[in-house]
Order: C-alpha cells, then structure tokens, then sequence
C-alpha cells in the first residue's frame, strides 16, 4: 500500500475523517438546498419565537400555543442563536452537532457490545457517515437525530450497566431517557422497550445482572427520566392550564396513533416493508460485501442459525430493528423519518458484515454515497428545491412597509425566513380579497392557492409551489 493510503487507513479507523466528511456534507448540502417547508420553516420558526420571546417553557408558533413537539429541539437551537446571532449556519451548527454525537456513541455502543472486535468497531464510523438514510437526514432540521442520541445514552448506560452495575449509570441511563421524553416524547420506548424485555435473549456470560435486576434497574432509569421531563412538564401545564399536555398527548400522539389528526400521515400497514432495504444502503449493494460472504450466502438459513446462536448480541441487534418496524406497522400515521432511530443498529450490522473489508475500501464507499447524495441536491436544487424556496416571498414579507397577512393554513413558513418580529395575520382562502379591500397598501400572502385559481389584487409574485400550489404575493 502506498505510504500516503496507509496514513487514511490508520486515520480512518478513528472517527476524525468521518466526522470531518459528514460536517462537510452538511456544509455543501446547505449551499445548495432552501430551508424545506412545511417542517423545517415551521420548528425554525417556534425557535425564533422561544428566543425572542424568552419563553422557553411553552413553544409558540405565530404567537399560539405549538403543542406538536416537546422544546428540547428549540432549546438547543435558540441557546446557539443566542450565543451566535438567529442565522441557519446556528442551526445547522446544532443539527451537525447532534448528528455527529450520534456516530460517536454509535461508535461506543458498538465497543460496549463487540468488547473484543476492535475491527468492527473501527469500520462504525464510516459505516454510519456512509449510510445513505443517515446522510439524507443528517443536514435536516428534524427531532429523530436528537431522538436518536438521547435512545444511545440511555442504551449505553443501561448495557455498561448490565455488565458493572453502578448507580450512576442507571441515572445517566435516566437522563438519556428524560432528553429523549423532551426530545419526541414518549415514541422512544418504542425503541427501548424490545431492547429491554429481551434482555434474557441477548445476555451472554459478560452481563452479571440477573433477569430481574436489569428490569428493575431499566424501570428505575425510566422513571427517573419521567422525573427529568416533569421538571418542564409541571410548569408547562400550569402555564398553559393544561392545554399544552392535553394538545401534546392526546391531540398529537393519540391522534398519529389513530390516524384521526389532519397530519397524522396516515398509511398502509406495509408502507415500512418496501423501505427495510434501503436502511442499510449503500452497504446492501456492495459487490465487495456479498463477495467476501459468498460461502455463508450458500446456506443462508445455516448460517443465520450459527450466528443466532453463537452471537447473542445479534439477537439484541435483530429485535432492536425488527420489532419497532413491526409496532410502527401497526400504528396509523407513519413517516419514513420515524425509523431514524434505527440506524445506529443498522451501522453496527454493516460493519459486523464488514469487518473484514479495508478502511479504505468503506470510507470510498461511505465518500461515493455522500458524493452521490450532493450530485442529487444540486440537481433538485434547479428543479424540486427551487419550487420549494419561499426566500422570493419572505424577502418581499421582510421589507413590505405596510400590514401583512398571509391566507390560507399558515405553518410558521415565514416567520424565520423573513424574520418576523411579530405575528403574521392569517385569513381564510375565500376572505383574501376582503383583507386586501380593507387595508390600503397591504400585503397579502399566500402558498395555497391553486393553478387557475383567481388571484386578488395586483400581482407581485406568482410562482409554482409544491404539487398544484403556488407561491403568491398581491397588494391592492
């Protein structure tokens, strides 16, 4: 090997050159991709809201009550805009932090599983940076990578647990589960909960904890988590008078579960099925990957039998995938993001798988994926990504002297983009005209209305939008 591909081989067996690629990845992905609407306009939005307003216990979103998510999100956000002024570098800045924390403690959970397997463990880093659903969601400004992270501290401590227990592990193990009740609420023990009531299925001769200990020791992490997420829990039930629990639990969670809410993204039971695949690509196509398990790939049913019992740790990795996409199945609203959280167990399986590959050969892969993955930005970026942009509508917002309004279901699109001080009045499609007769030199907004609808007043922009939508501004 050439002296200057040994040097990226023994670097590449850290987690510096990873790290370095997916920052970088975020960077470029950035440059040429908008601020997506409706969801990351929208949780930028309540961010702004929480700072200016200095309010961190009840979100807010054009001055209402935001009852769909829990603030750790928006507290991380704000705290960084707070330090570096409200721009989207701030908030990619806190987005690239929580994606790469969550490759180094996919990393540790990998060295806390395969103690002895330094080979495996030094291929995680590439083998998550190079995932292309990671890679997708790593730049995005969504909850499942925080998610993702709180689930991995709570996991750790509680396995590091199970093999030298400690109290402070289990009140780390705690505080991992209260950040993940304050990151996406409760959804995480659909993570958890298969990892934990398998705990006699996965244990091999290192665990010291008996069956029932680890449960109680589990139970007791959860309810100190509980304890965690009431300290904000309390004082925002009592600021709100119990609007904000009630909206969180049982318009939002009860709501996706049922699929009776408006955006509960309500799907077939087999929606996951066709995605399985494509969670651990590129890994899965690797012609070097099949070749070098080849033999095994013979007796296919052999050798999942072999490995099934020989390593008891790849039944904690199978049930900690294949169980949460089982009890996603069957609940109603289903997003593809939601199986996120999946992807540190289907990095560690890609790296079991190649363990036997040269680092050079997984960072090359992991460098393509992500290269790949820019290629198809830039190209969206002239055709999907442009119709996407709402920068044209928020600039004409930010710089209009007189009254706005915007009509239509307003989700916060504007408030970051064109960074408002203020709440922006909403009216209904069919009274548009009327606030434009009513107030002189006002402007009205919009990303409702529809091909062929008739638009009111004088026009200032009209501009495709998603599906049949159109990106207007009028003023009388």
């Amino acid at each position: 090997m050439l002296p200057s591909l040994a040097r990226f081989d023994t670097w590449s067996k850290g987690l510096a050159l990873p790290l370095a690629a997916l920052t970088l990845f975020v960077a470029l992905s950035a440059l040429v991709r908008p601020v997506l609407p409706p969801d990351e306009t929208r949780y930028l939005t309540v961010a702004l809201e929480m700072l200016r307003a200095h309010q961190f216990v009840l979100p807010s979103l054009n001055g209402q009550l935001y009852e769909q998510k829990p603030p750790l999100l928006f507290w991380i956000i704000a705290a960084i805009w707070d330090l570096t002024g409200v721009s989207r570098a701030g908030a990619l800045a806190a987005i690239t932090l929580i994606s790469g924390l969550a490759v180094v403690l996919t990393r540790r959970l990998a060295a806390e599983l395969f103690p002895a397997d330094d080979a495996l463990v030094q291929r995680v880093g590439w083998a998550m940076v190079g995932n292309a659903v990671f890679a997708i969601y790593t730049g995005l400004i969504l909850f499942d990578l925080l998610l993702t992270d709180c689930l991995l501290v709570f996991l750790l401590a509680l396995t590091a647990h199970a093999r030298a227990p400690a109290v402070w592990k289990i009140l780390v193990a705690g505080l991992g589960f209260g950040l993940s009740l304050l990151a996406k609420g409760p959804v995480g023990l659909i993570f958890l909960a298969p990892v934990i009531a398998s705990y006699a299925l996965w244990r091999d001769g290192r665990q010291v904890l008996s069956t029932r200990r680890f449960f109680l020791s589990a139970l007791a992490a959860i309810g100190l988590g509980v304890l965690v997420t009431a300290a904000w829990l309390v004082p925002a039930y009592i600021a709100s008078r119990g609007a904000y629990l009630e909206g969180l639990i049982f318009g939002q969670i009860a709501g996706r579960v049922s699929g009776d809410m408006a955006a509960s993204h309500a799907r077939p039971i087999w929606f996951f099925l066709p995605l399985l695949p494509v969670l651990a690509l590129p890994w899965l196509l690797s012609p070097l990957v099949w070749a070098r398990h080849r033999t095994s790939l013979r007796h296919p049913i052999v050798t999942a039998k072999t490995l099934w019992h020989e390593r008891p740790v790849l039944r904690l990795l199978t049930v900690a995938i294949l169980v949460p996409i089982v009890v996603f199945s069957a609940i109603a609203g289903k997003q593809p993001h939601y199986l996120v959280p999946l992807l540190p167990f289907v990095a560690i399986l890609s790296a079991f798988a190649m363990r036997d590959l040269k680092h050079l050969m997984i960072a090359l892969g992991a460098t393509i994926t992500l290269s790949l993955l820019l290629i198809a930005q830039l190209i969206a970026s002239r055709t999907v990504f442009d119709r996407d942009d709402l920068t044209p509508l928020a600039r004409t917002v930010e710089t209009w002297p007189g009254p706005v309004a915007f009509a239509g279901h307003y989700q916060g699109e504007l408030g970051f983009l064109a960074q408002l001080k203020q709440p922006i009045a909403v009216v209904p499609l069919d009274m548009a005209a009327g606030w434009l007769g009513a107030h002189p030199g006002g402007l009205l907004v919009s990303s409702e209305f529809k091909t062929g609808d008739a638009l009111p007043g004088r026009i200032l922009i009209d501009r495709p939008f998603k599906s049949d939508q159109r990106m207007t501004a009028s003023t009388n």
